[in-house]
């Protein structure tokens, strides 16, 4: 008498390699999805952190104009640290720069008392390209800190509820 051997995998064994099969796809789903996240999250970083590096080389420059006003000098530097309400070292005071837009950005600067040199307002030309369209930005300024003739300044640009922030230090020339 022959004895049939069948060879194959019975309906447990290709049910068992399908659920593994399933965990493990769940789990490179979980990873792709994650890692979709993070990408967005560093988009965002990356965008805050361009908008304040912006705005930390708009506020170097304008520290540094010198130039007369109405029969006045005008030291851009001088009016940045003006801007500081509360002169205890360590102490910094929110100047906050937000706008829809170019022109109310220029009105913003304006009522904060800082000028061009060739106008009452600045241009659009004459604004960081990204000007809180899409961002909150805030200046924080400490005048005299750390020492006589410096100002520390923190930039910080808010989108949701994650801000970016950077930290310079302006310099009153000694020449002016």
């Amino acid at each position: 008498m022959g004895l049939h051997t069948e060879s194959g995998f019975t309906i447990t064994e290709v049910m068992i390699a399908v659920m593994i099969l399933t965990v493990g796809l769940l789990g490179v789903g979980a990873m792709q999805l994650k890692a979709i996240n993070d990408n967005y999250r560093a988009t965002l970083l990356s965008e805050k952190t361009a908008v304040a590096e912006q705005w930390m080389e708009w506020l170097i420059h304008f520290s540094g104009q010198q130039y007369h006003v109405d029969g006045e000098e005008y030291v851009g530097y001088d009016h940045l640290a003006a801007l500081d309400t509360q002169p205890q070292t360590g102490r910094f005071t929110a100047v906050p720069v937000t706008s829809a837009n170019s022109q109310e950005l220029s009105e913003t600067l304006h009522d904060l008392g800082l000028r061009p040199p060739t106008g009452e307002f600045f241009t659009e030309g004459q604004l960081p390209k990204y000007h809180a369209e899409k961002y909150h930005v805030t200046w924080f300024i400490d005048a005299h800190a750390p020492v006589e003739n410096t100002t520390t300044i923190a930039i910080e640009a808010t989108a949701g509820q994650n801000a970016s922030s950077l930290i310079f230090i302006i310099s009153r020339h000694s020449d002016r």
